[in-house]
């Protein structure tokens, strides 16, 4: 699966594909307020399911920060292991070789994907990002990562994308907002990550602060702006739209506005 997939004939119905972070407003909804359970492979089929019932969305939004930081916060061994050397890169390179939490993420993703008939978007930090916050959890944290440390963690976080291949991935979408890199980080350079994703015919793109940027081929993806959900806003032209729904906005203005958007 891909972009090109979904705009193709979204699953929805929709003419344009919807792509939503629904996480703060679906744990409010749906979860009243408890966390997406996000270990569990029963509790989270559902979860989704009422999510596609919902706000029936293209593809099921995961943000993989949040599922890790579950897992790390039942499992304080792998956050020691994390810390157990000072090399840079380590903690990173720990986190994502973690056999326990992968096979976790594969069950419980795949299942997700399975039941609800949807793919998925990898909603993941950029490599740099992700670098920092590994450092962070493991207690040596960077103040800020230089280009060719960013370089190595894209390798470790394209490895980690080669492990993942049964999973139905329509989009990894690579944070760099407020990236602690010392330089502005690029698509054209994790060619690592563009490789594995491309050898799953998966789309990669990388939301920075001017945008979200995606490769040469796939469609292009706009961002609705939040305010849509709470209040109005234009709806800006696309071939894929991405929103974030508030965690504050009213169901019945929410089921108002996605069916201005069909």
């Amino acid at each position: 699966m891909s972009l090109k997939t979904l705009a193709a004939a979204p699953p929805s119905g929709r003419p344009r594909p919807l792509l939503i972070n629904d996480d703060g407003y679906s744990t409010a909804v749906i979860r009243q307020g408890a966390p997406i359970p996000w270990t569990d492979t029963t509790l989270a089929a559902g979860h989704f399911g009422q999510v596609r019932g919902l706000l029936d969305p293209d593809s099921h939004w995961i943000d993989v920060r949040r599922l890790m930081a579950a897992h790390l916060a039942a499992r304080p061994e792998l956050v020691e292991a994390m810390g157990a050397r000072s090399r840079t890169g380590y903690p990173l390179r720990t986190l994502l070789g973690d056999e326990a939490m992968l096979e976790s993420l594969l069950e419980v993703l795949g299942t997700v994907s399975h039941t609800t008939r949807r793919g998925l978007v990898l909603y993941t930090p950029s490599p740099a990002a992700w670098l920092s916050w590994a450092h962070q959890i493991a207690g040596s944290p960077i103040d800020a990562v230089d280009p060719d440390r960013a370089d190595s963690a894209s390798m470790y976080v394209a490895e980690w994308l080669g492990r993942l291949g049964e999973l139905t991935v329509a989009l990894v979408l690579l944070d760099a907002r407020g990236t602690p890199c010392k330089t502005a980080e690029r698509l054209d350079g994790y060619t690592s990550i563009a490789n594995v994703a491309g050898h799953f015919d998966w789309s990669v793109a990388l939301w920075h602060d001017g945008g979200i940027e995606t490769a040469a081929g796939d469609p292009g993806i706009v961002v609705i702006p939040d305010q849509f959900w709470t209040a109005t806003a234009e709806v800006p032209e696309g071939e894929v739209l991405l929103t974030t729904i508030p965690d504050s906005a009213q169901p019945e203005h929410v089921l108002d506005q996605l069916a201005t958007l069909r």
